[in-house]
């Protein structure tokens, strides 16, 4: 019976949000089209955090070849996106300095203990004038907010059963670099800077537990976006940032 009201509540949810809160193209779509326009013909991309399917696109006409790292065997074992994939931490890339034309992050920073390091590694890779492309929640979105009140060890049984995702694809979160100014300093130290960066609020996918609380929070985003202020509030950074030439 439980179960069977969960179920009809989501849905109910679900239609909401399709009827008030409608995506013309969703956070992945806007990513894309980022790596899409970046991308050069004989470019080498690294995808740090790759999972088990990469981001980047599949672009006509455009020859490029992606190396993927992950730190879960599985994942980068079922990566059919990787010309190349590889088993590692990625505060430690094992590429030579300067030898990939773009590195892409997509919802990993959240999960940095040492966001520093990360970076500085990122920078390393990177050839001069080339990009760093990544996607990552707003420290003060809401979601964020929430999810920071609930211990980790709770994480995965909460997010499967609210949104179906499998525990499996939820690590442990820390949210050092994410807000737009705390990127700003840590890539800037590392010599990356800022190109585009869009603060982007996706429909509320994790309150589809209420329809109370869903038609709530879909007027909330409405409010936050029509405020440009209060873009900060929104729930994902979309960014990217390139690595200086000076000195070459």
């Amino acid at each position: 019976m439980l179960k069977q009201w969960f179920d009809q509540t989501r849905k109910a949810c679900w239609n909401m949000i399709a009827r008030d809160y409608p995506e013309q193209r969703d956070k992945y779509c806007i990513v894309q089209d980022m790596i899409a326009a970046t991308l050069k013909n004989g470019d080498l991309v690294l995808d740090a955090g790759c999972g088990h399917k990469s981001i980047v696109p599949q672009v006509g006409g455009i020859a490029y070849r992606i190396v993927g790292i992950d730190m879960v065997h599985e994942d980068v074992k079922q990566n059919r996106s990787l010309g190349l994939g590889a088993i590692a931490n990625i505060d430690h890339i094992p590429l030579a300095d300067g030898s990939v034309h773009m590195v892409v992050c997509n919802m990993v920073f959240e999960h940095l203990q040492n966001p520093s390091m990360v970076f500085k590694e990122i920078a390393r890779v990177l050839k001069p004038g080339r990009r760093l492309i990544f996607m990552t929640p707003s420290v003060y979105n809401i979601v964020t907010i929430i999810n920071r009140l609930i211990p980790n060890a709770f994480h995965q049984r909460i997010g499967h059963l609210i949104t179906g995702v499998d525990e499996s694809d939820i690590f442990p979160t820390f949210y050092r670099a994410n807000s737009p100014a705390r990127l700003r300093q840590l890539l800037g130290a590392e010599g990356l800077i800022e190109k585009d960066l869009i603060m982007y609020q996706p429909p509320p996918y994790a309150f589809v537990f209420s329809k109370l609380i869903c038609r709530l929070v879909i007027r909330y985003y409405h409010f936050i976006n029509s405020k440009p202020r209060l873009a900060a509030l929104r729930g994902v950074i979309i960014a990217r940032f390139e690595k200086g030439t000076s000195g070459l």
